[in-house]
């Protein structure tokens, strides 16, 4: 496999991932929506989070220096993935 490939896949892949994370927030919005209303308080929270989330999920892509270096401490193990979601991951 070339350079041009393993760019072109890996690029490929990224983009998929990207429309698959903003597919799981609409859902999570979708949600929101069937379960409260929007004068709801829980509502309007789970809403603010959903939108820092993905505010902060753009901010982390376009910052590619510290995207570099975040991904550089992931991969050396500095970085905790444990997200304790009520045992939700196992």
């Amino acid at each position: 496999m070339t350079k041009e490939d393993i760019v072109y896949e890996s690029t490929k892949k990224a983009l998929n991932n990207f429309e698959n994370i903003k597919e799981c927030i609409q859902g999570l919005y979708e949600i929101l929506q069937i379960t409260l209303t929007s004068e709801n308080t829980y509502f309007n929270m789970g809403q603010d989070n959903i939108e820092a989330l993905y505010e902060n999920l753009l901010e982390l892509m376009v910052n590619e220096l510290g995207t570099v270096e975040f991904m550089k401490k992931l991969k050396s193990a500095e970085v905790d993935l444990d997200l304790p979601l009520d045992n939700l991951l196992k």
